[in-house]
């Protein structure tokens, strides 16, 4: 079957290296630069660059991987170069295929593929979209063809009713843009205390707490002060948290009552 991309983002470029390699191959690049669409296409060893304006018909499979708050409108303009039997998705968390307003009336499939995964670096996500477990949503049509996508890349997914996206999303941005922020705040530290190895020792131990969270559970991975009930060091380290974190200094006891609902619940 044929892919056809709106969009040149690295989610699109990862995901396409690993399709072409199964039964897929690229049709066109659509983008509103043909020099972007171009140098895409360079990339993947496939398809044929166009822009919006150009005369072109889309089949089989279209992915628009453009920001949520241009999904609509690039649908639209591509809408008209759509043939018969077409199968439309998106890679929004937060969106569910709906927005694909006619797709149900004009007998196409529709949906919604979302990798869970971080694609800040290209060659990182390469390889680790192979272990990756996606969100899916759409019509019967879409969810058929979507589940046989993602067997493609890492046979992982979980069907997100409709209603659920924002929640879904929601989750995922607390678990992972969540954590860059924290990871933040712990460099800032070390940064004010002159502390040297940030690199060797933090992102490690976000990783084994990572791992444990995925072997053990939630509440079995929780560890440090609260855990232990050692509540003076707690007391100690928020005064240390708001001297240096004033602008965020409500941030610390909100999280120690999250971590004491752990240890509760």
């Amino acid at each position: 079957m044929f892919i056809n991309i709106a969009g040149t983002s690295k989610v699109s470029l990862v995901l396409s290296k690993v399709l072409i390699k199964k039964d897929f191959s690229v049709g066109y690049i659509v983008s509103r630069s043909r020099e972007k669409a171009t140098k895409f296409v360079q990339q993947i060893g496939q398809g044929m660059p166009v822009t919006y304006d150009e005369d072109f018909s889309l089949r089989d499979i279209v992915f628009l991987s453009v920001p949520d708050s241009m999904i609509g409108l690039i649908y639209s303009r591509l809408r008209k170069k759509m043939s018969n039997n077409v199968n439309i998705y998106h890679f929004s968390g937060f969106l569910s295929s709906e927005i694909f307003e006619d797709a149900d009336e004009q007998g196409w499939g529709r949906g919604s593929i979302h990798p869970n995964l971080s694609f800040a670096s290209e060659k990182i996500a390469l390889k680790a979209v192979k272990k990756c477990c996606f969100g899916i949503e759409g019509n019967e049509k879409g969810l058929e063809l979507a589940r046989k996508i993602v067997q493609q890349i890492s046979n992982c997914w979980v069907e997100i009713p409709k209603q659920a996206k924002i929640a879904y999303h929601l989750a995922a941005v607390l678990a992972s843009n969540f954590t860059v922020g924290l990871a933040y705040l712990a460099e800032r530290l070390y940064d004010l205390y002159g502390i040297d190895g940030f690199e060797k020792i933090i992102p490690p131990l976000m990783f084994n707490t990572s791992k444990n969270i995925s072997v053990l559970g939630v509440k079995a991975s929780l560890t440090g002060p609260v855990a232990r009930g050692d509540w003076s060091v707690v007391e100690s380290e928020r005064k240390l948290f708001e001297d240096c974190f004033q602008q965020h200094a409500d941030l610390y006891m909100s999280m120690i009552r999250v971590l004491k609902e752990i240890k509760e619940g």
